[in-house]
Formats: structure tokens, C-alpha cells, sequence
């Protein structure tokens, strides 16, 4: 609290400070300027107006008013605006390709029917598909960002836990297919998968 009372203290005396430097300005700013001094700022030359009728957009578009020099002294014509040139739109559509997951062939080691990847999810992440519990590791088998995406699950979801649970098994089964069951080292262990 003491802080605090400081920092109003100092806010105080720099506000004060403040007004008393600024107020000479300020009675100096507002001070009426002698009509010697104000003859002075004016042109010699008279100033042509041009008045225009306030008429619809596209009339007061039509006629514009161009200062041009005559002596020392500026005077006003009427000229009419530019229209801009129009820019042809060019694009380029370009189409990108989401990645396709591959999935492992039955046969090869991988499981088909998902009750291993449900004990798996169950070990990892209590057996919660959208988990999100800001450590780094997404969904029910905890992928981590770069692997989710690298191997197939951007065509799903920018994250696992965004996935549904077909989805993360399906991704889960290309990762298997690649490192079996090593990114997953201390449930594998605990489950006594190969």
C-alpha cells in the first residue's frame, strides 16, 4: 500500500509541475493578436472564391477547386477532380494439399479394432479424447503438436484434443506404423505393449 500512496504522490507533484509550466503557454495561446501583426499575415493579393452549389455527390465531384499562383498571391479555379485509373485484380489461387492419412494394413503389427488405443488413451490421459491440460500434449494419446501435425492429423484438427477419437486413432496408427510403440514409452511399459 505504502507503493502505491508513492506512485499518487508522484503523479501528483508531476501533474502540478505540469499546469505550472504550461499555463504561460496556454494564457500566451489564447492572447489577441494586434492588428499590425495580423495586417501582416494576410496576402496583399485579393483571394477569388469559387462557390459551387451543394448539390449531389457526383456534381461536387465534377468541379473542384485547384489553387494556381498569379504574382505572389494564390488564387482558386475550378477544375474537375482526376478519376482514378482502374487497377485490373489479378489473384492467384493456389490450392493446398492437406496431408492424407496413411493407414496401416492389418497384418503389420498394428492393432485394427481400437481397444489397444482405448487402454493406451485410458493410461495417458484417463481415457478423455478432448483433454487439454495446457502441458504440451493433446487428446486422448497425448500427442504433442509437431507430431500430431506430421503425421496426418492437420487434415483433422490443428490440435489432437480437437480431433474425435476415430480421428486420433486413425493418426495414433500412422505414428505406430512408423515407431510402434515407442511414443508412447511409459505406458507402453506399464501395458506391456511391444
Amino acid at each position: 500500500m505504502p507503493d502505491l500512496l508513492r506512485r499518487a504522490a508522484a503523479l501528483t507533484l508531476l501533474s502540478a509541475i505540469g499546469i505550472a509550466l504550461l499555463a504561460p503557454m496556454a494564457a500566451r495561446s489564447v492572447a489577441s493578436v494586434p492588428a499590425d501583426r495580423l495586417e501582416a499575415l494576410l496576402p496583399a493579393a485579393p483571394i477569388t472564391v469559387v462557390l459551387t452549389s451543394r448539390g449531389s455527390l457526383t456534381e461536387r465531384q465534377a468541379v473542384a477547386t485547384r489553387p494556381s499562383r498569379i504574382g505572389n498571391a494564390e488564387s482558386l479555379a475550378a477544375a474537375p477532380l482526376p478519376t482514378p485509373n482502374s487497377a485490373p485484380m489479378e489473384a492467384t489461387i493456389r490450392t493446398i494439399a492437406r496431408p492424407v492419412p496413411v493407414v496401416a494394413a492389418p497384418g503389420d503389427g498394428a492393432p485394427v479394432d481400437g481397444s489397444v488405443w482405448d487402454l493406451l488413451a485410458q493410461c495417458e490421459s484417463g481415457g478423455n479424447w478432448a483433454i487439454n491440460t495446457g502441458n504440451g500434449y493433446y487428446g486422448g494419446l497425448q500427442f504433442n503438436y509437431s507430431t500430431w501435425l506430421s503425421n496426418g492429423g492437420g487434415a483433422f484438427a490443428e490440435y489432437a484434443h480437437l480431433a474425435t477419437r476415430e480421428q486420433q486413432i486413425l493418426i495414433a496408427e500412422n505414428l505406430h506404423a512408423r515407431r510402434g510403440f515407442q511414443p508412447w514409452p511409459a505406458c507402453r511399459v506399464k501395458l506391456g505393449l511391444p
